[in-house]
């Protein structure tokens, strides 16, 4: 197997055939092909799909099409895989509404000046307009809202073939096999798209299921004390697998309890999306405290990174742009690192910024918010913040916690540790 790369075209040599790719702008066929998925998913194509799935018949499905599509599924984490089964469900979508459209060639269009292969038709587009925002719509794969091909990686200017060479991480070879199979006809889309469909439904069923449980757990504990609520979310944040994200939860959490008791009339922003660019999203931390639009107070977790004197830096030059902040800084979750170097940068930043800049270790910072709170008071709180937590990983508070990545193994360690009461 190999690709020639040529200035007009490229030619892959698998399997004793040769396919040859021409670029340029999209041929009248393909123009067609676009019109005709654009209509089909304008005319409610996906929505018919969901509704009608529970009453597909899979017995023809072949056993090697469901291993692929089961494999796909089951190896997304919190990390990896998301994007690929997104695309995975786009190409099932194309191939079943246009049998014979190509589905290597994810780049196409008419304009002048882009790149574009005569036979490909633009993915980017119709992810964009439809296979994202059905799947987020029915909770069934959380991707960015901008759409899958916000993963760089998918978006260059080469066929998707075993030789697509952009540094891929998930299950590469279980979702270039399914493109193979849909090209020589070895899969059948429709039963394909069905198939897939039904594992991401039955996935996102056990979720709600386990989702329930945990609430129903954290809901049932009694006489809970504040230090047992500290002291098991701090167990589950440091002992769960992706710890860093789980902190940025816990932290957000904890400010969600806050304001819902009453410490605080300044409001709370939504999370930001894993791997948001602050800069680019206007945001200076993790938790934003705003009172109307302008941000009051703002605070980074830290996670497993007690020196910070590149971030103090960082910190700065956005308070530069967003004048107005009265507090800022970092929450480590333990060790914070505080030489002479760390404290004369805080000092800078306080004196060129006029915003108050603190460094906390998890259980200062905490200390710190709640410090005039009584310990009647503190005890209300941590129920509230426990529970807040726990509906947060459920996907109970996707206006404040739109976690678009998947929960299901942090919402199994905190259930576990819920179960194990008392702390």
């Amino acid at each position: 197997m190999h690709l020639d790369i040529y200035p007009n075209r490229s030619i892959l040599y698998a399997h004793g055939e040769k396919q040859v790719f021409l670029e340029g702008p999209q041929d009248a066929s393909t123009q067609k092909n676009v019109a005709k998925i654009k209509t089909a998913l304008d005319g409610g194509f996906l929505e018919r799909l969901i509704a009608n799935v529970h009453t597909y018949d899979f017995s023809s499905l072949d056993r090697d099409t469901r291993f692929l599509i089961d494999s796909i599924v089951a190896k997304v984490t919190s990390e990896v895989g998301r994007a690929l089964v997104g695309l995975t469900f786009l190409q099932l979508t194309i191939k079943s509404i246009v049998p014979e459209q190509c589905i290597r060639l994810h780049k196409g269009g008419t304009r002048s000046g882009a790149f574009s292969w005569q036979k490909g038709i633009s993915m980017r587009t119709i992810d964009k307009l439809y296979n994202t925002p059905f799947l987020r719509k029915h909770g069934l794969v959380n991707l960015n809202a901008d759409g899958l091909m916000m993963t760089r990686s998918l978006a260059e200017n080469y066929p998707y073939t075993e030789l697509y060479k952009a540094e891929m991480r998930g299950p590469f070879h279980e979702w270039i096999s399914i493109v193979d199979n849909l090209e020589n006809g070895k899969i059948n889309p429709v039963q394909g798209l069905n198939y897939l469909l039904s594992v991401l439904i039955n996935r996102s069923e056990r979720f709600k299921r386990l989702g329930d449980a945990a609430c129903k757990a954290a809901n049932s504990i009694k006489n809970l004390s504040y230090g047992s609520c500290f002291s098991m979310l701090e167990h589950f944040f440091e002992s769960t697998r992706y710890s860093a994200r789980a902190f940025e939860v816990v932290i957000h959490s904890f400010m969600q309890a806050y304001v819902e008791m009453g410490f605080t009339e300044l409001d709370l922003a939504p999370m930001t999306q894993m791997r948001s660019a602050n800069k680019k999203h206007g945001n200076i931390g993790d938790i934003e405290l705003k009172e109307g639009r302008n941000i009051i107070e703002a605070w980074d977790a830290k996670f497993g990174k007690p020196y910070l004197y590149e971030e103090i830096g960082e910190l700065r030059e956005k308070l530069e742009t967003c004048p107005g902040v009265e507090i800022a800084g970092f929450i480590v979750n333990k060790g914070a690192d505080r030489p002479a170097d760390i404290l004369a940068r805080l000092e800078d930043a306080r004196l060129l910024t006029g915003t108050e800049i603190k460094l906390f270790n998890f259980d200062e910072w905490t200390e710190f918010k709640l410090q005039n709170i009584s310990m009647e008071e503190r005890n209300k709180f941590g129920k509230r913040w426990l529970m807040a937590t726990t509906e947060s990983f459920a996907k109970r508070r996707t206006k404040l916690a739109p976690i678009d990545e998947p929960c299901d193994e942090w919402l199994a360690d905190l259930a576990n540790l819920l179960r194990l009461q008392p702390y």
